[in-house]
């Protein structure tokens, strides 16, 4: 899918020194690009990855703020006023495309580029995010999911597998685009290698690193933030303008416009992805709302508008702009600073305080400081300076302290310029953590620092953590004179609630589901989500309008009722009640796939053993066995190409094997107790 090997894709590194605030800004996005695509290598930007999308968040809010259209005019929540809004950013780019179809008709040019060659840029500059379409979903819907929102996430989920083409790679967004960046003669190594950052290809967009980075950050905590990862979609799904005209006018300079053409049809508010993401948050809030109550509701209506005003705001090209930007101090105070530079000669040197890197003289020094750029490098500096500045925050900013009566800068400044810094200070936008819980007031506590695997996602342990060397040594064979359900149970459910955790494990980048043996992965983890088979098309709201869905935890579930057995409300319940050491080891080694991809998938292909079993059984109602049933034979398919392509080299081949065989050994003593039940 991906060029590998081409003559100028050699691995370089990433400048370190970058010329200026952009670029700055630019690089930094680019490696938390790579960070998110191998996160497992990285698990200590965890904490960092959670403050950086806080901070995208209130940025995203602070931003519509200043729009009169924006979501947050809506006050309180209801379904009407939500459908009535929506409806009006349809009608809105519908107005605009007959705008722009009257200018193309009186002789207009393109508008996104003028011709194929033009187009090619154009395709590559987007390509950051464009390959990591459906990754604002991508870690939704989790086996530690609390049962009680599944009904939700699922919904979410549907969205993220028919960005996955629901399993077919042709049908794949990021195949697609992927195809038409080679249409374009643009070679590009995959999406999650280090060289894929490298700035000698030329992706210079900022916005389009930030946006990409936004929507691997989203749903990258999805038990904390689930009220912004729906908000988000909500926006996202909608149909741009941008998107119909890339259709036209690629197909005018004699390009594929069939990715866009796609997402015309598929993001539609009538069935599609836009009318789901409504439906998800109609969902969402009635849950909070019967179990939490009206207030509580009304608090996570806050939350959804949150994620949609990021999703918003990403889509305005001034939005990718630095912190200074927009400032309307900025010129101003930058003339004061210019005027201190030609007078003030050596009078800074003794000053200790550094500026990215440099003395104030320094950066004072008056031949360098004349230029606009410079100017603008030095506030962003500046800017970004604690405790000396703290934006938003003149008060509090130790550089309005050293300028007052009793501070060593006394008298620098004017009393006008003094208040001039201030203003500048407090028009700056504070974007930082702390900023968005500030805004909403009523988010839960930050998750501890240890978190437990049981309930939490993402969790990481010490890498070299063996979690499987326990199975050699237990004892399976678990036959006992007494084998009803009451026995087989407590050894079934904990093993049975947890195991499709290991094909999770895929589905949260996009490019790394673009492949023949993780699309045949989908289709498997569709069935144990409780989706049919769709054949060639696509579900929509046909399915997200289901009042009941059928999946592995479903069944879980109804086992434990029809044994009246209490019903547990989350996997954590089900591992304190049933404890199990196989299960959480088998959590574990799911956050480490790319480490584990051969050894998770031979688990996977082991534990429809298990499968069989319980559909032989009277464990479950029979209208559970038949879904049972389906999803048997979806596996039959699906492992056996996955086993073909693990065993097309030795090294892959040798740990599908081992965890095939560690799978079976787990599981046989819960076969034959559930063989000797009947």
């Amino acid at each position: 899918m991906f060029t590998e090997g081409c003559e100028d894709c050699s691995l370089s590194p990433v400048p370190t020194t970058p010329r200026n605030p952009a670029d700055e800004e630019r690089l930094a996005y680019m490696r938390m690009y790579h960070k998110l695509h191998n996160l497992e290598d990285h698990p200590d930007f965890l904490p960092l990855a959670q403050d950086m999308l806080l901070s995208l968040l209130a940025e995203g809010l602070s931003w519509e703020r200043q729009r009169p259209d924006s979501i947050l005019s809506l006050g309180s929540y209801s379904l009407r006023s939500l459908q009535a809004f929506i409806k009006n950013q349809d009608e809105q780019v519908a107005t605009q495309w007959e705008q722009y179809i009257t200018r193309r008709g009186g002789g207009g040019m393109r508008e996104l580029f003028q011709t194929r060659e033009e187009s090619y840029d154009w395709i590559k500059q987007r390509a950051p995010l464009k390959l990591v379409d459906g990754a604002w979903v991508g870690h939704i819907h989790r086996v530690s999911t609390p049962y009680a929102e599944r009904h939700v996430t699922k919904d979410a989920w549907q969205v993220m597998i028919e960005e996955y083409g629901d399993g077919s790679l042709e049908m794949h967004h990021v195949h697609l685009y992927s195809r038409l960046v080679q249409e374009a003669g643009v070679c590009l190594p995959p999406p999650d290698s280090a060289d894929f950052i490298d700035p000698r290809h030329g992706m210079v967009n900022t916005l389009v690193w930030k946006a990409a980075v936004s929507q691997l950050l989203m749903s990258l905590f999805p038990h904390d933030y689930l009220p912004e990862i729906l908000g988000f979609n909500m926006h996202f799904e909608l149909l741009t303008l941008e998107t119909m005209k890339a259709a036209k006018e690629l197909e005018e300079v004699g390009m594929s416009g069939y990715y866009f053409f796609l997402h015309i049809s598929i993001d539609n508010s009538h069935s599609g992805h836009t009318a789901m993401a409504v439906n998800s948050v109609a969902k969402f809030l009635r849950h909070i709302e019967s179990t939490e109550g009206a207030e509580a509701a009304e608090r996570a209506w806050r939350r959804v508008q949150a994620g949609y005003c990021l999703s918003s705001a990403l889509s305005c090209p001034e939005f990718g702009t630095s912190t200074t930007s927009g400032n309307e101090w900025n010129q101003e105070l930058a003339e004061v600073f210019k005027a201190k530079a030609l007078t003030a000669g050596n009078i800074h040197c003794p000053s200790l305080i550094k500026i990215d890197g440099q003395t104030l003289s320094q950066w004072l020094v008056p031949k360098n400081f004349a230029s606009i750029e410079s100017q603008k490098r030095f506030l962003a500096a500046l800017a970004r300076l604690k405790p000396w500045v703290r934006a938003g925050d003149s008060a509090n900013s130790r550089l309005t302290h050293e300028l007052a009566w009793g501070g060593r800068m006394f008298g620098s400044f004017t009393a006008a310029e003094v208040e001039l810094v201030r203003r500048w200070i407090d028009n700056l936008s504070n974007h930082s953590p702390q900023a968005y819980l500030e805004l909403l007031d009523d988010l839960p506590p930050l998750p501890p620092a240890s978190k437990d695997i049981r309930i939490h996602y993402p969790v990481f342990t010490p890498e070299g953590f063996e979690s499987l060397d326990f199975i050699h040594a237990a004892n399976y064979d678990l036959i006992t004179p007494r084998s009803d359900a009451s026995t087989i149970l407590p050894q079934l459910l904990p093993l049975w609630f947890t195991h499709q955790c290991v094909l999770e494990a895929f589905m949260a980048v996009p490019s790394k589901t673009a492949n023949p043996t993780i699309s045949a992965m989908v289709r498997v983890l569709r069935t144990y989500n409780g989706f049919a088979s769709v054949g060639a098309g696509v579900a929509g709201m046909d399915e997200a309008s289901k009042t009941s869905t059928v999946g592995l935890i479903e069944m879980g579930l109804h086992m434990v009722e029809q044994a009246g057995l209490q019903q547990p409300t989350s996997l954590k319940e089900v591992l304190e009640w049933w404890p199990c050491e196989l299960s959480v080891a088998l959590l574990h080694l799911s956050m480490r796939p790319n480490k584990n991809r051969a050894l998770l998938l031979g688990l996977a292909s082991a534990f429809s053993t298990l499968h069989g079993a319980v559909l032989r059984s009277t464990l479950l109602p029979p209208a559970d066995r038949e879904v049972l049933r389906s999803i048997v034979w979806t596996e039959r398919q699906a492992f056996k190409l996955c086993a073909e392509d693990e065993r097309r080299t030795a090294p892959s081949g040798l740990e599908y094997q081992r965890g095939l065989e560690l799978g079976e050994k787990a599981v046989v003593g819960i076969c034959r107790l559930i063989n000797l039940h009947g």
